[in-house]
């Protein structure tokens, strides 16, 4: 866990620790201590505040580049769809606000800690639009030539399944669920699952978890 605020990161770390299944390895105050703890400690996710001092928001991807197995939730007061933006085209699989109780950041923790991205409804509705906007390559998502398993594989992502579960639903390894990602994400344009998951709901609207 890192942020700013010694008080608000004490009370996050018990809350998302009450039930026992959650560990808290490591906090820091700065986006520089975010690097140094996760090269030193190896978390399976990082808490991350947004808006510190030195921009945690600008540190993501140098550890998203040299730590890929820790996965990112940016926890912040920031509603800015600029920030949203920046953070999902930075790799992060989680983008949650400081009001967010802890029952509903445990839960949070563990989808993450499977593989799977936790955006807001109201957010994820907002980030469809700006990506849209902003880049020409996901709105070509409708175009791509998937597979018929890259397909299902897509459409299990979009509706918040980790890879485990995909394979297990598809009677496929983890490992070939990893090879089609990196293929739909080719074909896509996109970098990571969220952005995969805004161009499916773009080609099938109204899919549900």
């Amino acid at each position: 866990m890192v942020d700013d605020h010694p008080m608000f990161r004490t009370g996050l770390i018990q809350a998302v620790t009450v039930d026992g299944d959650i560990s808290a390895v490591g906090e820091g105050g700065s986006a520089a201590e975010a690097v140094e703890l996760v090269a030193a400690l190896r978390p399976d996710v990082l808490l991350l505040d947004a808006q510190m001092s030195d921009d945690g928001l600008e540190r993501i991807p140098d550890i998203v580049l040299a730590h890929p197995e820790t996965r990112i939730v940016v926890v912040t007061a920031s509603e800015d769809e600029n920030d949203i933006a920046r953070a999902v085209e930075a790799g992060v699989y989680g983008y949650v606000l400081k009001g967010t109780t802890g029952s509903d950041m445990r839960s949070i923790v563990r989808q993450v800690n499977k593989g799977e991205s936790v955006i807001p409804k109201d957010m994820f509705g907002r980030l469809m639009g700006m990506l849209k906007a902003k880049s020409a390559a996901l709105g070509g998502g409708s175009e791509a030539k998937l597979s018929k398993q890259e397909t299902q594989v897509l459409q299990l992502l979009a509706r918040g399944l980790s890879n485990r579960e995909i394979g297990g639903r598809l009677d496929i390894t983890e490992r070939t669920v990893k090879f089609h990602l990196s293929n739909i994400f080719s074909k896509l344009h996109v970098r990571n699952r969220v952005e995969a998951s805004i161009v499916a709901r773009r080609m099938w609207p109204g899919l549900e978890g």
